[in-house]
């Protein structure tokens, strides 16, 4: 056997939905706070708020979504008994919808419970529903006087053209 095949056999030993799941958690929650906090287009206050966001809703999903995904693993041993073939796949089963159940509800409960006062302990002055004023253009003004090009109204050409 090579050693890509013996890694491969040994990884998928013992493979559960669970560690798939807090792998994509841990790697949202440093990925995603990091591209919060480097976009250039937001200003320096949004963008601190939205990488505190990101990164205490992985703070709250990660537990949430472990300690689901174990009391469902811990729930098939009511389906099947221990030991036996079914037991590892009613775990498995049990164990994924436990995930599916935390990110579909709980997480996000969670979040919209926890975050807005922690929020607002780390960032007392930043309020993110107030509408932000759009940075206008300077426009520059012609140095030139183009009224001799203007149409007067009265003349043939003002009158010429298509009407509604």
């Amino acid at each position: 056997m090579t050693f890509i095949h013996k890694l491969c056999e040994r990884l998928g030993e013992n493979n559960k939905p669970i560690y798939t799941v807090l792998a994509i958690a841990c790697g949202k929650g440093t990925v995603r706070p990091t591209l919060s906090i480097t976009d250039k287009k937001e200003s320096p206050d949004a963008r601190k708020y939205a990488a505190l966001r990101e990164l205490m809703t992985e703070f709250i999903g990660v537990p949430t979504t472990m300690a689901l995904g174990m009391i469902g693993e811990g729930l098939a041993s009511l389906l099947a008994k221990k030991g036996s073939t079914k037991y590892k796949n009613a775990s498995s089963v049990m164990s994924f919808l436990g995930i599916c159940t935390a990110a579909g509800y709980f997480v996000p409960k969670f979040c919209n419970i926890g975050m807005p006062p922690v929020m607002k302990k780390l960032m007392p002055n930043y309020n993110p529903d107030a509408p932000e004023t759009p940075i206008s253009p300077v426009i520059k003004q012609p140095d030139k006087d183009y009224s001799i090009y203007r149409v007067k109204p009265g003349s043939v050409y003002f009158r010429a053209g298509m009407r509604i």
